[in-house]
């Protein structure tokens, strides 16, 4: 579960309730907001108040961190630094396609690392180039025809670092709709459809003994054949 920082203390019992059961939490930037829009003095801070949000109220210290929106990109090189500084063992971060949110088209598809050491863990996509998509998770997981997440599913596997994810609300079909301040129409809308497929189309993708993914980036740092990407200069 990658946790808001600034969330940590008002929810501190709930989570700490899951540490008990067995999961795995990291860090989901302290106040979600893009990385770009931080900047590198803006992350920094970000991922120290939220380093120590854990620390604080949850007495661990994090060891993995997913940037908001997916936006580690080409627009933020500095962002894997400032990671390892921090800590960070893993991060889980990159969307390897194009993207109308963010993402990262060229970057490598499978566990790689960063100049700086850092792990990074992207998310699966299905398909090539600007047909790229992450079926696999999120309001793609909704959406998508069954066939689609049939076939996006087939010969996925946790042990080769495949993994979905989902916000709370893809969860919620109860919620009134709403759109957020300049957020267009269809975008709303789509945030808010087909959400009572969610948990049977999510529950589909799961198994019994599963590693979370710092398990899973535990032995991945031990390897020694695992790509370094050095990213180029932003596109145009």
């Amino acid at each position: 579960f990658f946790v808001v920082g600034e969330l940590i203390e008002s929810w501190k019992e709930l989570l700490c309730q899951l540490m008990d059961d067995g999961h795995e939490l990291g860090l989901h930037g302290f106040t979600h907001r893009y990385m770009r829009d931080l900047g590198p003095l803006g992350l920094a801070d970000e991922l120290k108040r939220g380093v120590d949000a854990f620390h604080n109220h949850l007495g661990v210290v994090p060891t993995g961190y997913r940037a908001p929106y997916c936006s580690l990109t080409h627009d933020t090189p500095w962002a894997p630094d400032l990671l390892t500084e921090a800590g960070f063992h893993y991060s889980s971060s990159v969307l390897p396609a194009s993207n109308p949110i963010a993402g990262f088209p060229g970057a490598p598809r499978r566990p790689f690392r960063w100049p700086s050491g850092l792990l990074e863990i992207p998310v699966p996509v299905l398909g090539r180039g600007r047909l790229s998509v992450p079926a696999l998770g999120g309001a793609y997981l909704r959406l998508a025809p069954k066939a689609i997440v049939r076939w996006a599913h087939r010969g996925r596997s946790a042990e080769a670092g495949d993994w979905t994810y989902a916000h709370p609300y893809d969860f919620d079909p109860t919620e009134p709709f709403f759109r957020r301040p300049g957020q267009a129409w269809l975008e709303a809308r789509l945030l808010f459809a087909r959400r009572k497929l969610m948990l049977g189309r999510f529950d589909s993708l799961m198994s019994a003994g599963s590693p979370t993914l710092g398990e899973f980036a535990a032995g991945l740092r031990r390897s020694v054949d695992l790509p370094t990407f050095q990213p180029t200069a932003s596109p145009g």
